[in-house]
């Protein structure tokens, strides 16, 4: 097992043990951090594929009680985790998903379907293997998939296929090209990837982007999804009363010496919007670090991809 699925097993075995979550348990499970690889996220990702196994045979409960859930909480969970947009909103409002509800989940599950130690630890090691086959990526890493068809941006590789349009974003001041938007039918992804100097990581970055959004008449909320944490945002653009707002919802993540952030506009932002194909770019994009990067200026310049666009 890996470091981060042998962690989530004993994070398992502890509660089943005891039937809470010990402190250790807790600090260890870095419950919350969707950016990178921790105990938490496979505990996430083991349960919904468990969810999912049983969802096959037609079975969508919870199994048995949950403590701390009663049964209608406990379905809107699980149809959360299965990917029902419709009850997400109302999962993240009241605040059900937590560890201790999440291991309660897991545990219930496991002796639903009567699992073994090996069958539970074969299902974590999955989770750890689905996490870490998912970008974006850096152009360093010997792991990222190699057949996928990407535009070269020299800062971005940026996957791209039939239907998608390609468009250059243009600084202002000195001309250069500081990100790209990926275009499909009514929604749009911007992407830009900056330097992370100092302590500056997609945490830090999505703080301050909601308290700019929010100071400026709009609006963010964190929520968890297929690519981690993100802000489901409304923010204020220029036009007429009633069209000075626009719905976003704006990605991150963080890379080795580089944050990549997305910017989805469009249909695909809303709320209740089941696209995604902008995760799947955003996923699928490759951040390189220039060789001879600026000593201030964090942002990651691209270049007129060679074979045109």
């Amino acid at each position: 097992m890996g470091e981060a699925s042998d962690a989530a097993r004993s994070i398992v075995v502890q509660f089943r043990r005891d039937g809470f979550v010990a402190p250790d348990s807790a600090e260890r499970a870095e419950f919350g951090v969707w950016d990178r690889m921790t105990p938490g996220r496979v505990l996430l990702v083991a349960l919904q594929i468990l969810l999912k196994l049983r969802e096959e045979d037609g079975r969508t409960d919870s199994g048995r009680p949950v403590p701390g859930l009663n049964e209608e909480e406990a379905g809107l969970v699980v149809r959360t985790l299965l990917g029902d947009a419709t009850a997400a909103p109302e999962t993240s409002r009241r605040g059900l998903i937590t560890l201790d509800r999440l291991l309660g989940l897991l545990a219930s599950v496991i002796a639903e379907e009567s699992l073994s130690e090996e069958e539970v630890d074969a299902v974590l090691e999955a989770a750890e293997e689905s996490c870490l086959a998912v970008g974006p990526w850096d152009a360093r890493d010997d792991n990222r998939p190699h057949d996928v068809e990407l535009i070269d941006l020299g800062g971005l590789l940026v996957p791209t296929e039939p239907g998608l349009k390609i468009e250059l974003m243009t600084a202002r001041e000195e001309g250069s090209l500081a990100g790209v938007t990926v275009i499909r039918g009514r929604t749009a992804i911007q992407l830009q990837a900056f330097r992370a100097l100092g302590n500056t990581s997609w945490a830090s970055v999505r703080e301050d982007l909601a308290r700019t959004m929010r100071g400026r008449g709009g609006s963010a909320e964190e929520r968890v999804g297929p690519a981690g944490l993100e802000l489901q945002a409304v923010v204020r653009i220029q036009g007429p009363p009633g069209k000075d707002r626009q719905t976003a919802r704006v990605l991150g993540h963080d890379g080795p010496g580089w944050i990549l952030r997305g910017f989805v506009t469009g249909a695909g932002a809303e709320p209740d919007s089941t696209e995604e194909w902008p995760y799947t770019t955003f996923q699928g994009t490759v951040v390189r670090l220039p060789s001879a990067p600026s000593a201030t200026d964090p942002l990651i310049r691209l270049r007129s991809p060679k074979s045109g666009i």
